[in-house]
């Protein structure tokens, strides 16, 4: 027979902080008593109870001075916390955490106006102390047809049992949406209860028994009975290893064990010694070797069954405080992020031991199912609970990464956060990394805030970690890359070949552009019809190499049209264009009609009037209109008059008075008509005199 144990059975997080905190009360030595039984588990009620714990109703029933009250796992009201403070009692309140949120849910929604719905037994006291915490106003449900009494209403906040069937709060939900599709749905199932119930119909689809282990009156128990009997496997719930019929067992070969999550260690064990007494016996009785005598039990057990009890107890982890290990996020809410690490219970991370990173919400940082390192901080605080950090494990993950990357002397990528005295601070996998300025960049940078937000890559330059000391460079990453880029450029370039380049800078006698690392050098007589900006990303030639003077030639004007081709049938002798003066000289003015193409007016040509020197009536970057007088195509040569230009304005001025003075003629007006009354008053003031 083979034992096959759920991986998630026994006690869950809740229930051993409860008794860790009970634990904790009896050493106070003082009258102790838990409100209602502290678990549904009546072996560990019992084992209490002989150590002097009392189990009592209601408060009434405490009549001794400085008693202990412990509210159990379920949760109380509100009004029974009041009492207890009124009669003056200790109170250790032992609800389960998760308990404790959906509480808060649930006050938090009738408080936002909404009318609460919570889907579990109305009998339980968890369901009965979530609705006194909000007024005892929710209505419950339990199955999908008490929807049916449910009445339309505008505002619908549900929430669950923590051990509520998951596949019952699937359909419940499904339904609900139908009815009223804006109600609001929480899902409030504690995430232990969740993967308990999946390893247990997971295991019982997989054998030909199963065997559920828990108090009767334990709720997420008799669930843990009832999903198995639905998956079609035959399955006993018994409380504890009395109660195993060796018949249930005789013709099984496979068999699952499960247990509740108010089962404690001590049962699992008994009831799988019980399971492989039986098992070895019956292995006795009726196996036998093929020479027909019989097995030695040392031999017959030997390689036929698997030591259950051993195995149990090597399931959960033996930690110490200090060490890193690797954990499963089982749930996230607003005050602590709660890790599975194969300990007896799920370990806490407080808000402040999760990240080195600011967040708004945890959710940020982590999401239920991640696998994630943390660092042990303390196996029991006083609560009794497994404290545990990611940031610290992040922390000292980051500093072994850190050291390898700065042995390898390899790149890492951070984001700059801060300037401060002297230069930079990135963020470096949570740590804080040093920049100084004289390593920020290839040359002196007048405003280092500009680099504040961006990621760079850097070499680690210095690491210090008892000083907790990281400096970082930027500037050997850009030279670095600059150097590969240039013997690349070296390695590839040819002549003849057309490449994108940057224009670096401008001089006298051409444009320096970066085409990958190295500078190459148009000279101005390359540049001809082609215009460059310091900035400009272009195309060029090359149109030379020299490798051992470290010297590129390039060409634009070689794969730029050459505006010069059919020029005579853009511009036409005797027409009057406009262009800009780019150049004055002794002789004249250079005038940009296009780019690329340039025109003379000779110094006689630009003004009517005689000038000394061009730049008495012009100036580089002025606008002026010119008669075209010659074009030369083959000589790239345009002469220009400004002169002829303007006399064609003059000319046209004077032909337009001549052709309205006909025109007045024609119409019979005549001078004498148009002035005679200036000519009388004229002739009258000479009389007069």
């Amino acid at each position: 027979m083979n034992l096959i144990l759920a991986e998630h059975a026994g006690f869950c997080f809740g229930v051993k902080r409860a008794l860790n905190l009970l634990e904790g009360a009896l050493n106070q030595k003082k009258p102790i008593y838990t409100l209602g039984p502290l678990i549904h588990n009546p072996q560990v009620v019992e084992y209490f109870k002989k150590r002097g714990v009392k189990v009592v109703e209601n408060l009434s029933q405490i009549n001794k001075q400085n008693a202990v009250i412990v509210f159990r796992t379920h949760g109380v009201s509100p009004e029974i916390f009041s009492e207890a403070r009124e009669r003056g009692l200790s109170i250790i309140d032992a609800t389960c955490p998760f308990v404790k949120r959906v509480q808060k849910k649930a006050r938090q929604l009738l408080r936002q106006g909404y009318q609460v719905i919570i889907v579990g037994d109305p009998l339980h006291p968890e369901v009965q102390a979530i609705n006194s915490w909000c007024e005892n106003k929710a209505k419950i449900v339990n199955n999908q047809a008490d929807l049916n009494n449910l009445h339309f209403c505008d505002k619908l906040g549900v929430v669950s049992q923590t051990t509520t069937n998951k596949d019952i709060w699937a359909k419940i939900v499904e339904d609900l949406k139908q009815k009223f599709p804006e109600a609001k749905t929480f899902n409030t199932i504690c995430n232990a209860t969740s993967q308990r119930q999946k390893a247990a119909k997971e295991l019982a689809s997989a054998v030909d028994l199963m065997i559920v282990i828990g108090g009767y009156n334990s709720s997420n128990t008799r669930k843990l009975a009832e999903l198995c009997k639905n998956i079609g496997t035959k399955t006993y719930h018994i409380e504890e290893a009395k109660e195993l019929d060796p018949a249930w067992l005789k013709k099984a070969k496979n068999v699952g064990i499960t247990a509740g999550a108010s089962t404690p260690d001590w049962i699992i064990k008994e009831v799988i010694s019980k399971m492989k007494e039986i098992s070895e016996k019956d292995l006795m009785e009726h196996e036998t070797p093929q020479g027909g005598e019989n097995l030695n039990k040392e031999e017959a057990v030997t390689g036929q069954n698997q030591d259950l009890k051993e195995k149990y107890e090597e399931t959960f982890v033996t930690l110490k405080p200090g060490e890193v290990i690797t954990g499963t996020v089982v749930q996230v809410n607003e005050n602590e992020v709660m890790v599975n690490v194969g300990y007896k219970s799920d370990g806490i991370i407080p808000l402040h031991e999760l990240s080195a990173e600011s967040f708004a919400s945890p959710e940020e940082i982590v999401k239920n199912g991640d696998k994630i390192d943390v660092y042990v901080l303390k196996i029991e605080d006083k609560e009794g609970n497994l404290i545990l950090s990611k940031k610290r494990a992040d922390i000292k993950k980051a500093w072994d990464e850190i050291e390898n990357i700065y042995q390898n002397k390899d790149e890492i990528e951070a984001e700059v956060t801060e300037q401060v005295k002297g230069g930079l601070l990135a963020n470096v996998k949570g740590l804080r990394g040093f920049i100084p300025a004289s390593h920020v960049a290839l040359h002196y940078v007048p405003d280092l805030g500009e680099y504040i937000g961006k990621k760079l890559k850097f070499k680690i330059i210095e690491v210090d970690k008892k000083k907790n000391r990281i400096i970082l460079s930027h500037k050997i990453v850009m030279e670095e890359e600059q150097e590969r880029k240039r013997k690349e450029t070296w390695e590839s370039i040819k002549e003849g070949q057309i490449i994108k380049g940057k224009v670096q800078r401008l001089t006298d006698f051409g444009a320096f552009v970066d085409v990958g690392g190295v500078d190459g050098l148009i000279h101005i007589s390359e540049l001809s019809w082609g215009v460059v900006k310091e900035g400009d990303e272009i195309e060029v030639k090359v149109l030379g190499v020299d490798r051992e003077r470290g010297r590129i030639s390039l060409g634009l004007k070689q794969i730029l049209p050459d505006p010069w081709e059919n020029i005579e049938e853009k511009y036409k002798i005797g027409t009057i264009i406009t262009g800009k003066v780019v150049k004055l000289v002794n002789f004249g003015a250079f005038v940009e009609v296009e780019p690329g193409v340039e025109g003379l007016v000779h110094i006689s040509q630009i003004s009517r009037e005689h000038i000394a020197k061009p730049e008495d009536v012009l100036a580089v970057g002025q606008e002026i209109k010119a008669k075209i007088l010659d074009i030369t195509p083959e000589e790239h040569k345009m002469s220009l008059s400004i002169r002829e230009a303007e006399g064609s304005d003059y000319n046209r001025k004077q032909n337009e008075t001549a052709i309205n003075s006909e025109k007045n003629e024609r119409s019979g007006v005549t001078i004498g008509e148009m002035f005679g009354d200036l000519f009388e008053e004229t002739q009258k003031g000479f009389q007069e005199d």
